[in-house]
């Protein structure tokens, strides 16, 4: 059975626009498990000097680290590999100031290790999670096209990153002017949850 894995940051809780696209779309899953990563709850770590060290000596170097100092990858290497093992990645989170909440960030600098998500070949950056799929699930208070589509750094950098992963369908679902249309909010976040439905209904049947 293929898995689905679930991660979120979603501070607001019940009261999360984010929330209500995600139950959508977690509604629509079918024949998959599914596993949930609340980042509010299990905060992701950030690169120390430390962390650094051992991961460019161990993933770029190819040395063999001491457990006692390779233990300070710990997190990381387990959200790493949780996200490599699963077939359907779903990101939920608003866009905060522009872009990722600060946990997600640190999420994406979590997962994204050489060798382990994406290498580099002959041709410069390879994929190693080819054939897999991800939907990121998000919302924001201002409309961001046109001349204004250079404030979204939220939805470019997710598809820049999975797609470095070698994701082949990245699928971006936004509630986009919540703060600028606030008598659309309810329209808004309705057209994003059919959004949500028809993609998980299209990719689980």
């Amino acid at each position: 059975m293929r898995k689905t894995l679930v991660v979120s940051y979603l501070a607001r809780g019940e009261r999360s626009k984010t929330k209500k696209i995600l139950d959508a779309f977690i509604s629509s899953i079918k024949s998959s498990s599914v596993e949930s990563l609340d980042l509010c709850k299990n905060t992701p770590d950030f690169f120390t000097p430390e962390s650094l060290s051992v991961y460019y000596e161990r993933n770029y170097g190819g040395q063999k680290i001491d457990p006692k100092r390779e233990s300070v990858m710990k997190k990381m290497d387990e959200m790493a590999a949780q996200f490599k093992s699963a077939d359907i990645i779903v990101i939920a989170a608003p866009m905060n100031n522009f872009s990722y909440p600060a946990p997600l960030k640190a999420y994406f600098d979590s997962i994204l290790q050489k060798g382990v998500t994406w290498t580099i070949g002959s041709n410069g950056y390879e994929g190693l999670m080819k054939g897999k799929k991800a939907a990121v699930i998000t919302s924001s208070g201002g409309v961001y096209e046109g001349e204004s589509a250079g404030y979204d750094h939220f939805s470019g950098l997710a598809r820049a990153q999975f797609g470095m992963m070698g994701f082949g369908n990245i699928e971006i679902i936004s509630a986009a002017g919540l703060n600028m249309f606030p008598d659309r909010a309810d329209e808004i976040v309705a057209a994003a949850c059919e959004k949500a439905k028809a993609t998980a209904e299209n990719w689980y049947a």
